[in-house]
């Protein structure tokens, strides 16, 4: 019998590297991971407490399950509106709108209110240690 891994939010993961380093991501509400700034070349060394990130990410729920991927620690959110990650933009690409998606809420927006912001997806192990290769 597997035994059932229980993510919570404020998680801290650890995620093996093809280079044998490791990346580290905080667990956010609505099925989101902050990828932190830092990378080590030892195991085990999560920079908890730090605020400092790569990017935000919609993550798959097997992505905890997966081989290369760890919980290593547990980085409290102080206030329950800090446990969201920031808001990203849609564009419809059939009718041009733009929209705004924060808190599980999406509501109508301009291209001005949704520029600099990140696309809202959802990714995958492999797209994710992808995008840490390349801004590493």
């Amino acid at each position: 019998m597997t035994k059932r891994i229980r993510r919570k939010i404020g998680d801290v993961i650890q995620i093996a590297l093809p280079d044998g380093r490791f990346a580290y991501g905080r667990l956010y509400d609505d099925a989101s991971v902050g990828i932190y700034d830092h990378v080590t070349d030892e195991p085990n060394k999560p920079p908890i407490g730090s605020r400092e990130f790569k990017f935000y990410v919609g993550i798959y729920n097997d992505v905890i399950t997966q081989k290369r991927v760890q919980i290593v620690g547990h980085d409290k959110f102080v206030e329950p509106e800090s446990q969201w990650p920031p808001p990203t933009s849609i564009l419809d690409p059939i009718s041009g709108e733009y929209s705004l998606y924060h808190q599980g809420v999406i509501k109508e927006a301009s291209r001005e209110e949704c520029e600099g912001l990140a696309e809202a997806s959802v990714w995958d192990l492999k797209h994710i240690i992808d995008r840490i290769m390349k801004v590493t």
